[in-house]
């Protein structure tokens, strides 16, 4: 047994109401979002209730294999570790009920994380340093998304981690916020961290909640992760459960990273910047970003019902705001 106090293994399972659906509707034939869109709506027909927040405090999560690499003050665990950070990447290792519960694509070592966002203290360790490797940039970005939220009373923030763009919402004064992600382990970090919130296991591309259950819905670095044919099941997603005229916040990584930059920018700090971003970008395993960034964002949001409200392709991060028709 791999979660002991009040739970079972089997609590964290994710619902699979309306991927098969969905999944059917795109082998079809037909319309690719609107398809995607008109099934999630069908198969949630009846009022869903909220799902049950489990008691991250009283759950215990097994060890995965870098869990059991510690202490690091013995060398020969460090030296284990750096290899893998540096060699290639593997598939992630989990309970296996666990692991049946979450998509193939999402049990990998991204950012060349080992054994990816799944052991309790490497996933501790990601939180704080994925914002220092990002230069603080993504603070930038999740005080963009919470400042166009401050209207909203119920928002939802998919692929949530450490819980950080939810806490960012609920400090502008939204009342009823969730987060949802499919690492229990960054889960149970984002719980404690931030024990008014509500934190339930889950992926964006099949949401336990009934339609127009939110105000408004976030995603800040989550489509990047992603096949495409998945972040379409995750835009029809967000349509089914915001309300009508509710509000779409993404922030993903800006494509100019994947662009050498100029010599002559060397003279500048934004040069400098960018350069580092672009090492960053070829250096960290990311393997559906090309993906997304070939993706037109206008019509991406254009053909899931929704209308663009804002759009900026800055450097490092890329921002969007769009309303559901």
């Amino acid at each position: 047994m791999c979660l002991m106090g009040n739970m079972e293994l089997s609590d964290l399972a994710f619902a699979k109401i309306g991927v098969g659906s969905a999944r059917q509707v795109e082998d079809s034939g037909l319309p690719v979002i609107s398809g995607l869109r008109s099934a999630a709506m069908q198969t949630h027909q009846e009022p869903v209730q909220d799902p049950v927040v489990p008691d991250w405090a009283d759950l215990v999560l097994e060890d995965t294999w870098p869990d059991r690499l510690h202490p690091l003050s013995r060398p020969r665990n460090v030296w284990k570790l750096l290899q893998s950070l540096f060699s290639r990447r593997q598939a992630v290792e989990l309970p296996q009920q666990l692991a049946e519960s979450i998509p193939r694509y999402i049990l990998q070592e991204f950012h060349n994380l080992p054994n990816g966002n799944y052991s309790n203290h490497l996933s501790h360790g990601y939180i704080t340093g994925f914002d220092i490797a990002m230069l603080g940039e993504v603070e930038v970005s999740r005080q963009w998304i919470a400042e166009r939220l401050t209207k909203a009373q119920t928002v939802l923030d998919i692929g949530t981690a450490g819980g950080k763009t939810a806490a960012a919402v609920q400090r502008q004064g939204v009342p009823d916020v969730w987060g949802i992600d499919p690492s229990p382990y960054l889960l149970k970090h984002a719980a404690r961290r931030n024990p008014g919130l509500k934190f339930v296991p889950g992926i964006g591309e099949n949401l336990p909640f009934g339609a127009e259950r939110f105000d408004a819905i976030t995603l800040c670095f989550v489509l990047h992760e992603v096949p495409p044919r998945y972040g379409r099941q995750i835009l029809a997603e967000c349509y089914r459960c915001l309300k009508p005229g509710g509000l779409l916040a993404i922030a993903e990584p800006s494509s100019l990273q994947m662009q050498k930059p100029r010599w002559r920018s060397m003279l500048t700090a934004k040069g400098w910047q960018h350069l580092y971003f672009y090492l960053l970008a070829h250096f960290v395993y990311e393997p559906f970003v090309e993906a997304w960034h070939k993706v037109d964002k206008a019509q991406w949001l254009d053909e899931g019902g929704f209308e663009l409200q804002e759009s900026d392709y800055g450097m490092p991060i890329g921002h969007w705001l769009a309303r559901k028709r």
